[in-house]
C-alpha cells in the first residue's frame, strides 16, 4: 500500500477516534446520563420549558445559600456509614444557612443521615399505578413506578407535602434558615420513568413550587470541568514541564551562540570561466567523431537560446534572427564565419574553435 494511502487511513482513524470520544453516550446516573438510570431527560425538560436550570460541582460549604439544589439519589445515602454521614452533615449545614435542598431517595436510602427516622416501605405489590397529590399539585398525579416507596406515618416535626395513595411521600423539614424536602422515591425523575403517566408533570410542579433547580453533581463525585491547561497548571507536573522548557530554551540559545559552521579545507579548484566551459564543451562535442553534425546541432541550440532572449512571446524565424545578428557590431569576424556565413568545421580543432568563438559572442545589443 502506498505511503500516502497509509497516511490518509491513519488520519481518518484519528478523526473517527476523536468523534467517538466526543459523542460517546454518558451512561452515568447523573443529569448527564442518557441511559435508564440517568436523569438528563428531566434536566432537558425543565430547560426546554424555560427554567434556567444549571449544574453544581461545588462542595456544600462553597455553594451559595440562595440556590435550590436537587440531589437525585445522592451517593451519600448509599455509601459506607462514615463517609456518607460526614457528607450528609455538610449538606445539612448548608440548608441551615438558608439553602433549599430537595433530596430524591430510592430503595436502600439511609434517611437517618438526614435526621429522618421514619421508615420506608413500598406500595402494594398489586398496585400498578400510584396516585400522588399534595398542596402544590393541581390534581392527583399518576406514577407508574413499580414498588414506589413511601414514608411511614409518624408524629414528628416534618410536614407532609406529598402523599402516595394516602401515605407520606414527600416530607419538608425546616432547618435553621433553610428547608429540606425529602422525597421517599425519586425514581420517577429518571429517564426510564419520566415519560410514563404524570412523572414529568410532578417534576415541573416541584420546580414551580421550590424554584428553578440546580442539579447537584458533587453528591455523585463529579468535579468542575477544567481545561487541560488549567489541570496541568494546578498539578505537580507543572514543575518538571517548566524545567524541561527552560532546558530547551537554554539548548536553543547555546546552538545559536556558536559560530556558523563552515566547510573544512576547500579544494584548490580553478575559478570557473567561459574559457574553461567552452573548452570542455568543445572536447565533448569532438568525441562524437562527426564535427559537422555536432556543430549543426550546437548552432541550432545556440540560435534557440538567442531566440528566447530576443522574443520570449513569439516565434522569431531563423532568417530574421540571423539578419539581426549580422548587423550587430559586437560580432567578431570569426564568429560571423561560423554563425552567419554558414561555414562548417571540418575537424575537431575547427569545431573547438567555432564553439569558443560563438560562446564568446555577448549577444545582440538592444
Amino acid at each position: 500500500m502506498p505511503k500516502r494511502a497509509l497516511f490518509f487511513a491513519g488520519a481518518i482513524l484519528l478523526v473517527l477516534l476523536g468523534l467517538n470520544i466526543r459523542f460517546w453516550p454518558n451512561n452515568s446516573a447523573t443529569s448527564f446520563g442518557v441511559d435508564a438510570n440517568g436523569y438528563k431527560a428531566s434536566y432537558d425538560l425543565l430547560s426546554e420549558l424555560g427554567f434556567h436550570v444549571a449544574r453544581s460541582y461545588l462542595r456544600p460549604s462553597r455553594t451559595p445559600a440562595n440556590r435550590t439544589l436537587w440531589l437525585v439519589l445522592p451517593s451519600f445515602l448509599y455509601s459506607n456509614p462514615h463517609d456518607g454521614r460526614e457528607e450528609a452533615q455538610e449538606y445539612l449545614a448548608w440548608v441551615r444557612s438558608g439553602g433549599t435542598a430537595i433530596v430524591f431517595g430510592g430503595p436502600g436510602s439511609d434517611w437517618k443521615r438526614l435526621g429522618i427516622t421514619r421508615g420506608v416501605s413500598p406500595a402494594a405489590a398489586t398496585a400498578l399505578v400510584t396516585l400522588v397529590k399534595g398542596d402544590f399539585t393541581r390534581t392527583a398525579l399518576r406514577l407508574e413506578v413499580p414498588g414506589l416507596l413511601h414514608f411511614a406515618p409518624a408524629k414528628d416535626h416534618a410536614e407532609v407535602r406529598l402523599t402516595s395513595d394516602g401515605a407520606p411521600f414527600a416530607l419538608e423539614l425546616k432547618l435553621g434558615a433553610g428547608r429540606l424536602l425529602a422525597i421517599a422515591d425519586g425514581r420517577f425523575a429518571r429517564n426510564s420513568a419520566l415519560g410514563m403517566a404524570d412523572a414529568s408533570v410532578l417534576v415541573v410542579d416541584l420546580a414551580r413550587e421550590f424554584g428553578t433547580p440546580v442539579f447537584d453533581e458533587h453528591c455523585h463525585g463529579l468535579a468542575t470541568p477544567v481545561s487541560i491547561v488549567a489541570a496541568v497548571a494546578d498539578s505537580r507536573a507543572i514543575l518538571p514541564l517548566a524545567v524541561a522548557l527552560l532546558a530547551a530554551l537554554l539548548w536553543v540559545g547555546e546552538q545559536r551562540s556558536w559560530p556558523r559552521r563552515t566547510l573544512g579545507d576547500e579544494p584548490d579548484f580553478p575559478e570557473p570561466s567561459i574559457a574553461s566551459f567552452v573548452e570542455s564543451l568543445g572536447v565533448l562535442y569532438s568525441r562524437t567523431g562527426d564535427p559537422g553534425a555536432v556543430f549543426r546541432a550546437y548552432r541550432s541550440g545556440f540560435l534557440h537560446r538567442m531566440r528566447r532572449q530576443l522574443s520570449a512571446g513569439f516565434d522569431l524565424p531563423d532568417q530574421t534572427l540571423l539578419e539581426r545578428i549580422a548587423h550587430d557590431g559586437s560580432l567578431s569576424a570569426e564568429a560571423r564565419r561560423w554563425l552567419v556565413d554558414g561555414d562548417v568545421p571540418g575537424n575537431n580543432s575547427e569545431l573547438v574553435t567555432a564553439v569558443r568563438e560563438i560562446e564568446s559572442y555577448c549577444g545582440i545589443r538592444t
